[in-house]
């Protein structure tokens, strides 16, 4: 345990001091801290990479960290189930999983948060047949406030399991997740420029003829990017050492985390910039094991936006957004990503109940974002748009409660899980409320 530690998140935009630090190493561990927490007055909040944007995982009292929580604790091969501790991270998930040969149907393009905060924030990939990660488990463990472990799926604990997938954190500390798993395959990719209101035109189509989509504008451009992904029984087919170090990490992180800096330095020369980055886009085809293409590596660090919109509404609501620049004169140093998925039936996924298109928005870290956040959100509010539980937005409860049609539903879970309030924090207490029926 360390005193007043220091804790600042991925983006370099959250930060906090706990009253203390633990790090549990088994879930009896887990239980010991929430018990030490509640004798001691103090919240409980768990983190796990910190890359979530908002203030979800900061505390000034105990701060969780489940690093150690990360093993495959048992695998079923016949149902293609495996279950796994809270902490591992997605790319040790995924690393897990090939070695068993299986693999998860859909994933999000940064592989760097924790299973169990990925779940609670409802990180998602692209792709209209998947929905988001909360959707593959199947069974969850969480220590709730009282220290008790409380095991739940659609047979157990149901009203527990449903909400506790996309949970915020606000039910419990998750411990283990057990996760619907697909046979290892590989994904037949294909990325390349095409000009934005092309892609606004055909979005319907590339959404509907693709398992997977991945597609960005370059602000202050005319050029988008459009990756999609399907599967395959093709061999593999990488780039070379050379060109993926180019590609991936020299053009795609160093270079352009380059031209952020100077876009950040002197915004004038942003539309520029921008311009340049797009111009040195090219089409890239590979064959991979699909962690591999869906995943990427992210080294320049950003501050993000992201809503959740009716999947009718994403390319008009891109094209509002395109405007919003160009009216404002904002300066735009990062691209813009558009996504879809599956609707669901979990109470506070940003999918539930509908298909869902994704716009996110991004700045450079240190970037100054108030204002061009602040303008998408309003647009974005326009269209019924849900934000994402771990990225920037300006919402309370009163403004989010309309939104979610199951939302007192969650709360009454909450209610009885929590009722005093152990794993609240200023971000909770401002887009869920206060603790109650």
């Amino acid at each position: 345990m360390r005193d007043r530690a220091r804790w600042r998140n991925w983006g370099r935009n959250q930060e906090c001091s706990p009253a203390a630090v633990e790090s549990p190493t088994s879930e009896l561990e887990v239980v010991e801290s929430v018990l030490r927490a509640k004798r001691a007055g103090q919240t409980v909040k768990v983190v796990g990479a910190g890359h979530s944007f908002t203030g979800i995982a900061c505390t000034d009292g105990r701060m969780l960290r489940l690093g150690a929580l990360n093993r495959v604790v048992a695998l079923d091969r016949d149902a293609r189930t495996v279950t796994v501790e809270g902490g591992i991270p997605l790319w040790q998930l995924n690393g897990e999983l090939a070695t068993r040969d299986l693999a998860l149907a859909n994933l999000g393009d940064i592989d760097r948060q924790s299973i169990s905060g990925a779940i609670a924030t409802a990180t998602h990939g692209g792709g209209k047949r998947f929905g988001g990660l909360a959707t593959f488990v199947t069974e969850l463990e969480l220590v709730t406030a009282d220290g008790e472990v409380l095991r739940c799926s659609r047979e157990e604990e149901a009203d527990v399991f449903a909400c506790a997938r996309v949970g915020l954190g606000a039910l419990g500390v998750i411990t283990k997740v057990t996760l619907q798993c697909d046979p290892a395959f590989r994904l037949h990719s294909i990325e390349k420029p095409r000009p934005l209101d092309a892609l606004v035109d055909d979005l319907d189509g590339i959404v509907d003829h693709n398992e997977h989509i991945d597609c960005y504008w370059f602000p202050h451009t005319d050029v988008a990017t459009v990756k999609v992904a399907n599967r395959t029984d093709e061999p593999i087919r990488t780039k070379s050492s050379w060109k993926a170090w180019r590609d991936d990490i020299l053009l795609a992180n160093y270079a352009f985390g380059a031209a952020a800096a100077l876009g950040r330095r002197r915004p004038d020369l942003v539309p520029k910039l921008m311009n340049l980055v797009a111009g040195g886009i090219g089409k890239t085809e590979i064959v991979d094991m699909s962690h591999e293409v869906l995943c990427s590596r992210r080294l320049v660090r950003f501050v993000e936006m992201e809503y959740a919109i009716p999947r009718p509404e994403l390319g008009k609501t891109l094209l509002r957004v395109r405007d919003l620049i160009e009216g404002e004169g904002l300066s735009v140093n990062f691209p813009i990503e558009l996504r879809v998925a599956a609707g669901d039936d979990i109470p506070l996924s940003t999918a539930h109940g509908r298909e869902t298109g994704y716009l996110a928005v991004h700045l450079s870290a240190g970037t100054p974002f108030d204002r061009y956040f602040r303008g998408v959100e309003a647009i974005m509010d326009d269209v019924g748009g849900r934000p994402h539980w771990g990225k920037m937005h300006y919402q309370r409860a009163e403004t989010l409660a309309p939104r979610y049609p199951e939302w007192a539903w969650f709360q009454t879970v909450r209610a009885r899980l929590d009722p005093d309030g152990r794993f609240v924090n200023p971000y909770l207490d401002r887009v869920l409320g206060p603790v109650g029926p």
